[in-house]
């Protein structure tokens, strides 16, 4: 099945057993700039799961360039030895991995290094806000020997090739792009200037590494951004480093440091983004043309590789989520594939956080035997044996939302008799509501999938059925798992204030009709929760206007990419946004607050609903009143406290791996 993805090709003198390819990205598993046996389980599970190619990134080729604290530096005198230690895991399976090397140019820190950052003009990045030295001819030539002497030790290492970074975030990117490259010199100006430093680089490490070792670039093909790199210029740079013959394949990429959005795109983003862009480069050179940014897996992937829009496919967030994606769709269970949503909090959200990377549905991304981790091909160095519990117990589940439905999935899979029980209609718990929010509903996955785990595996589930301490009693199990949730505080503030005049952001969307004309948003969250809800009430025809006591509207939104398109999108939509108000006091619809900076009070009226999204409540009423009546109690997820999807599932796990 999915043939065309599954059949070999070769990247230079590099075999590949198929065409998924599993692409550089962030990790923040390293430790002192070195790689870790973190690296080597999370990406030896990788191969493991059934991918051809594996590209590691984080790799930097001078001092200079650190962008964050935990980047690989690819000239340590330890490179070599802890290449070989990842390159050899790898190379169990049937799959090859490349070194990426980069450098980051005015992308990178300088307060890490202490040092100015490089760049080809002195332009200030627009997230960091730091000006660049521009660098000198003897700059770019330590930066030209770094790229060199790096790919020379990763074949030593025992990488089987290695990428150059020409993409969204790198320093010869910068030199190629007429955003960032103003220079008068040989280095600037016409097309051949700009490309004579990432010319430069290319030659010189092929003549170091030797002409059968693999050399490939990630190159960004369309900046989509006026004044950027355009497709047809990508088109022109393509055929010339090609003709050189020292390129044996491309890795098309979009985007730039003004729209990062398009570089890790979330649900938001449409999928395919850079296809244009490969398609176009494909028919302008005769070596392979990878592609990623967004590739459905495994139907779009193929379909892909069958239209000749590109030779193979990159994806990272979907191998995360599930390893074993890419045999499991060899072999024809796609309904066994756990699908990456695009959400990015787990993933993208963390490492800009400066946390280790995780999935919000896979917590065992990077760890290498945690005990709660049950699954048989987990993460590791070295393969372990799975215990069987020293006793099969009766475990009950109250709570069929994706904490409930993760620990009631894993008890079972270690051998336990568990039976799930959930309130409502059907499970999914709040997940119900998410997808309810505009631009939410692939969230919806998440849930059909836990609950077609438990049904592989025969779990009852008894819906529409409140479980009370007498039933519970009454069926005396072994062990009882608490997953009651949460629910939005029902008196954040002071005041007289009740529906239908107001009302908190479930209320809206369980019954968004109730909702009035014109509505004052009070938004406590900063997430999508408020966001997408507002948005919802936006497309119904509502006046919006959207009140909180942060910076901004939308605040969490950052790390996860979705910023600047939801304020786009709800501003657009006629949505306003009030910032810096803390709401104090409602009284009907009347709505008292202080702005936190000047002390000012605020008053709101004249609105006919009043919606609320100030914070949850632990819903832990039966946990508390089942402390000492059961021989073994646990609860997880918001009946703990109100967090989100993330923590829900790994408490879950944690729970169902530990009975």
């Amino acid at each position: 099945m999915f043939d065309n993805i599954f059949k070999p090709i070769n990247l230079g003198n590099t075999a590949l057993a198929n065409r998924v390819c599993f692409l550089a990205h962030r990790t923040n598993f390293a430790h002192q700039h070195r790689l870790t046996s973190r690296h080597t389980a999370y990406y030896r599970r990788r191969a493991e799961g059934g991918c051809g190619l594996i590209i590691v990134g984080e790799i930097c080729v001078h001092p200079n360039d650190r962008p964050w604290v935990s980047v690989i530096n690819g000239l340590s005198a330890h490179a070599i030895h802890d290449y070989k230690m990842l390159t050899d895991a790898i190379h169990e399976f049937e799959c090859k991995v490349f070194a990426s090397l980069s450098h980051h140019g005015f992308q990178s820190s300088g307060a890490i290094t202490r040092h100015a950052v490089w760049g080809p003009s002195p332009v200030a990045d627009v997230v960091f806000g730091e000006t660049c030295k521009s660098m000198e001819v003897e700059d770019i030539v330590s930066i030209v020997e770094g790229f060199s002497k790096a790919a020379v030790m990763a074949r030593e290492g025992g990488f089987d090739g290695v990428e150059i970074d020409m993409g969204p975030e790198s320093l010869l990117r910068q030199f190629l792009s007429p955003l960032s490259n103003f220079r008068e010199d040989d280095y600037g100006g016409t097309l051949d200037n700009r490309m004579r430093f990432p010319m430069a680089v290319i030659n010189k490490a092929r003549v170091d590494v030797g002409d059968d070792f693999t050399i490939g670039i990630n190159l960004c093909a369309d900046e989509k951004f006026w004044g950027g790199i355009t497709p047809e210029e990508s088109s022109e740079v393509a055929k010339r480093l090609e003709e050189q013959g020292k390129v044996d394949f491309f890795h098309v990429s979009v985007g730039t440091y003004y729209n990062l959005y398009y570089v890790h795109p979330s649900m938001h983003i449409q999928l395919g983004i850079a296809l244009e862009a490969a398609e176009r480069i494909k028919q302008v050179v005769n070596v392979p043309v990878i592609v990623g940014q967004g590739i459905g897996f495994p139907k779009m992937a193929d379909e892909v590789v069958s239209n000749g829009q590109a030779d193979a496919v990159g994806i990272v967030r979907p191998l995360i989520c599930d390893p074993d994606a890419p045999r499991k769709a060899r072999e024809g269970r796609i309904a066994d594939i756990r699908p990456c949503v695009r959400d990015n909090k787990g993933c993208v959200g963390r490492v800009n956080r400066i946390k280790p990377l995780s999935c919000i549905q896979n917590p065992e991304v990077g760890c290498e035997g945690s005990p709660f981790l049950i699954d048989p091909h987990r993460e590791r160095t070295k393969r372990t044996v799975i215990l069987s519990p020293l006793k099969r117990k009766s475990v009950l589940v109250v709570g069929g939302g994706p904490a409930g439905l993760e620990a009631a999935w894993v008890a079972c899979k270690r051998g336990h008799q568990v039976k799930l029980y959930e309130r409502n209609t059907i499970v999914g718990g709040q997940v119900n509501l998410v997808v309810k929010c505009s631009g939410r509903s692939s969230m919806g996955k998440i849930v059909v999938y836990q609950r077609r785990a438990l049904e592989a595996l025969g779990v009852p589930i008894i819906t529409g059925t409140e479980v009370t301490l007498q039933l519970i009693l009454r069926e005396n199990p072994d062990t009882v798992i608490i997953a009651t949730g949460s629910r939005p505080k029902l008196r954040p503030v002071e005041g007289i204030y009740e529906p239908p005049w107001v009302l908190n952001v479930r209320d809206v969307l369980e019954n968004p009709s109730a909702v009035g004309n014109k509505v004052l948003f009070v938004d406590e969250n900063g997430g999508h929760r408020a966001t997408g809800t507002a948005e919802l009430l936006a497309d119904l025809g509502k006046k919006v206007t959207m009140v909180t006591n942060e910076l901004f509207i939308g605040v969490d939104l950052a790390p996860v990419g979705d910023l600047y398109l939801i304020r786009q999108r709800l501003l657009q939509k006629g949505v306003e946004f009030l910032t810096d108000i803390a709401v104090e006091r409602i009284e009907g619809t009347r709505v008292e607050g202080r702005n936190l900076y000047s002390y000012e009070k605020v008053t709101f009226e004249g609105y006919s609903t009043v919606v609320l999204d100030m914070g949850d409540e632990a819903n832990d009423e039966l946990y508390l009143q089942l402390k000492g009546q059961v021989n073994e109690l646990y609860r997880v997820g918001d009946c703990v406290a109100p967090r989100g999807i993330d923590m829900a599932i790994l408490e879950g796990r944690k729970v169902g791996g530990a009975i």
